[in-house]
């Protein structure tokens, strides 16, 4: 790897982190590979990259998943003890 520049690197780590991030998601929906994603710290631009979509379509993504979530949430009735 010598003569290798520090930008020719990062390039190829992030192809490296695309590849494994794209295997992990095969065969889900894109929402879910947008939760996955999210929950293992990427940022909404990086999830993009990776699912070749707009961050745009990401943050809304997120956004309708945090909906659902805190109404799934608001909803489940707590059990007394």
């Amino acid at each position: 790897m010598e003569g290798t520049t520090q930008k020719e690197i990062l390039h190829e780590l992030k192809m490296i982190k695309k590849l494994l991030a794209q295997n992990l998601l095969t065969g889900t929906t894109q929402t879910n590979q947008i939760k996955k994603l999210n929950a293992i710290g990427f940022q909404p631009k990086e999830i993009a990259e990776i699912l070749g979509t707009t961050s745009n379509t990401v943050n809304v993504a997120l956004n309708r998943l945090r909906k659902s979530e805190k109404k799934e949430n608001h909803e489940t009735p707590e059990i007394e003890s």
